[in-house]
């Protein structure tokens, strides 16, 4: 079954594609809003895609039913996952880059973006996904190690990661770490760290749409 998604369409026919994934318990709608401070949708034809995780049990949130893209089983501090889901999830993002691809968007054109657990999806999905993407932007989350691909169909894909200095539902460390790997391992990488909790701040925005605006063309 295909995910639900919120779509936001330019007044123009698309030329970009950003699909933007929400964090754990949250819903497509939460990024709505800021797509549209961006400013990108009209200024640059770019379609926003929100899709929405589905609502499973989460373990360590004492089994509640809550959208998540993939179940948590403990924080360790890095968390321990069913990866069984993330791949699946991630596989229903990909199918939705097929679709951006048939409607004529290439795939340079596309951003993944992702923020908490939704960045460890867009992590997971860019990484292992054969088209070379037009950028990553992971907020506040992390890599999980068996998202790393033996061939790097991403290597000059810029990857902005993003983080919280008082961030304390995923320790910075985490985002510094995975900056650490996918720099050791040759990609484009680069690390910032806002002045903020597990949240987006007003100077991160203003950061964020100067690199998306870096990479429309």
């Amino acid at each position: 079954m295909p995910l639900h998604a919120i779509t936001v369409e330019p007044e123009q026919a698309a030329r970009h594609c950003i699909i933007w994934l929400h964090g754990l318990g949250a819903g497509p709608e939460d990024f709505v809003p800021l797509a549209k401070q961006l400013k990108l949708i009209d200024e640059a034809a770019v379609r926003f895609i929100f899709p929405a995780a589905p609502e499973r049990a989460v373990t360590v949130n004492a089994g509640y039913f809550m959208p998540a893209w993939y179940d948590i089983l403990a924080f360790s501090p890095q968390r321990k996952i069913n990866q069984q889901h993330l791949e699946q999830v991630s596989q229903e993002i990909s199918q939705l880059i097929e679709q951006q691809l048939a409607q004529g968007i290439p795939s340079k054109n596309i951003i993944l973006a992702g923020f908490s657990q939704g960045g460890a999806v867009a992590y997971h999905c860019a990484l292992n996904l054969e088209h070379a993407l037009g950028g990553v932007l992971c907020m506040s989350t992390y890599l999980v190690n068996e998202s790393l691909p033996k061939q790097h169909f991403q290597a000059n894909t810029p990857i902005l990661i993003q983080h919280g200095r008082q961030d304390d539902v995923v320790a910075p460390s985490l985002g510094e770490q995975a900056y650490q790997q996918l720099s050791a391992l040759g990609y484009q990488a680069e690390f910032s760290l806002f002045d903020m909790a597990h949240s987006v701040s007003p100077s991160q925005i203003k950061a964020i749409k100067a690199w998306i605006g870096a990479r429309l063309n």
